[in-house]
């Protein structure tokens, strides 16, 4: 016999009703019906699922067994329609957000408790990607919605963009490191004889690119910001960093901000989004990342 949900179901009820004549009263079934079935499910495990106690019916550890884990069956069949028919009215099986490395995910917290409140069914995917990575990441469609999609906005008749704020750069270095020394602005000559630390883009279709680098400079590649700040606080390398993440760290003196002779202009930012993906969880996601107050908040500080 194959282990049907309406056979769970028949066991369940009649371990919590204590005997048959008491299950198939709320199943809505003859006591007969309901012996045959337990009995037969017996017959094809090999086991006792219950032992009579006088009148009562009571599980054995085989039974006990039997019901925590289809208990959770019956959940998940439940949770299958539900989602299955959900889903055919449109919502999604999953929303695929994209941040450049450059934002902070500390104001998400709220957000992401309310959408899971709001859609059950929809998994949310949170990726990070560095430079064109961001753009890459919507066009090859790994990603619904990007946030901090840096420079000029790619042409595309499927993409959506709207500006949300630019980033300002700011040299830094630990006060330790020989560069803090040097008589400013900071010359090229001077800055190439020390390794930069860079993020590696994270492009996959389109062009990598390095934010700063000079020729002939050696490059020292770390994963993310968290990374390279520390570095840089602690005189492994020189470069550029968001003010937004680096100021708290000039002002406590880890950092040393310096004037350099070619500065490292300001970066639009843009949210971009997928036309085709329009559904209720993505129209929500897209509705909130458009909030101005939302986008000055992601340019806050590394947490």
């Amino acid at each position: 016999m194959v282990i049907t949900a309406d056979a769970i179901k028949v066991v369940l009820v009649t371990a919590r009703c204590g005997s048959f004549a008491a299950a198939s009263q709320e199943l809505h079934k003859v006591p007969s019906a309901i012996s045959y079935t337990v009995h037969k499910l017996e017959d094809s495990l090999g086991v006792s699922l219950f032992e009579r106690q006088g009148k009562q019916l009571v599980l054995t550890e085989a039974g006990y067994h039997f019901i925590k884990r289809g208990e959770l069956i019956l959940g998940e069949l439940n949770s299958l329609q539900d989602s299955t028919r959900l889903i055919a009215m449109g919502v999604e099986p999953n929303i695929r957000l994209s941040f450049n490395n450059i934002i902070s995910l500390a104001p998400l917290t709220p957000l992401l408790r309310k959408c899971e409140q709001l859609f059950p069914q929809t998994e949310i995917q949170l990726a990070i990607d560095v430079h064109d990575g961001v753009w890459d990441a919507l066009l090859s469609k790994r990603a619904d919605i990007v946030v901090g999609a840096p420079n000029q906005v790619v042409s595309h008749g499927e993409i959506g963009a709207e500006p949300m704020g630019t980033v300002e750069w700011v040299f830094a270095v630990s006060p330790a490191h020989p560069v803090a020394s040097l008589p400013q602005p900071l010359t090229e000559r001077n800055l190439r004889r020390y390794s930069a630390i860079c993020i590696r883009d994270t492009s996959v279709r389109l062009q990598p690119k390095v934010a700063w680098l000079l020729r002939g400079q050696q490059a020292l590649l770390v994963p993310d910001f968290h990374t390279k700040i520390r570095l840089q606080a602690e005189g492994v390398g020189i470069g550029f960093l968001p003010r937004h993440f680096c100021q708290p760290l000039i002002d406590d003196g880890r950092l040393q901000g310096m004037t350099v002779e070619a500065p490292k202009q300001s970066t639009p930012l843009f949210l971009a989004w997928h036309r085709q993906s329009a559904r209720p969880c993505f129209n929500w996601w897209l509705q909130q990342l458009r909030d101005p107050a939302l986008q000055s908040s992601l340019l806050g500080p590394l947490t």
